[in-house]
């Protein structure tokens, strides 16, 4: 297993990670079925990413085969462009193995090589796993979203995560 650094010559791999990431779980934004990335849009992606400073998408990657990945995308403003909001996820059968633990370190690399200054992201509140590995990263609870999102006809709240460099 490696990490890399994503780039528009992994779309195709990258559309068939989330789309097996969000069929296996409830705990994602988007549920099985519901983003329709194509190819062309995953390589405009990845493109607009590699040509931000304060973005980049590393992936963990087991015998040519994409089976995790943590997204960092900072702000626009000059304002906010040293924070950036992170996406992640681990393909079920590689959990509990220190992919996202590797992920979050490597990424952790490249937020301060590049001057982040603060990481965030949001987690549902019932997703004790991922919870206890952001807190193992560092990153502590500042705060409750209340019924931020609907997921199987339920109204489910969210903690709002952060760590500064």
């Amino acid at each position: 297993m490696r990490i890399i650094t994503l780039t528009p010559i992994k779309a195709e791999a990258y559309v068939k990670l989330g789309d097996q990431l969000e069929a296996e779980t409830d705990f994602l934004l988007y549920g099985a079925g519901e983003r329709q990335m194509s190819v062309d849009q995953a390589e405009n992606m990845l493109e607009s990413v590699r040509d931000q400073e304060n973005a980049v998408i590393l992936a963990a990657e087991n015998a040519g085969e994409l089976i995790g990945h943590i997204m960092c995308i900072g702000g626009r403003a000059e304002r906010n462009r040293y924070t950036v909001q992170i996406v992640t996820g681990v393909l079920k059968m590689y959990q509990g193995k220190g992919i996202a633990s590797q992920l979050f370190s490597k990424v952790e690399e490249w937020a301060r090589k590049n001057q982040i200054h603060r990481m965030e992201l949001t987690v549902m509140v019932h997703n004790e796993p991922a919870i206890q590995l952001y807190k193992k990263a560092g990153f502590i609870k500042e705060g409750v979203k209340r019924d931020s999102l609907y997921v199987n006809d339920q109204w489910v709240d969210e903690y709002a995560m952060a760590k500064i460099l």
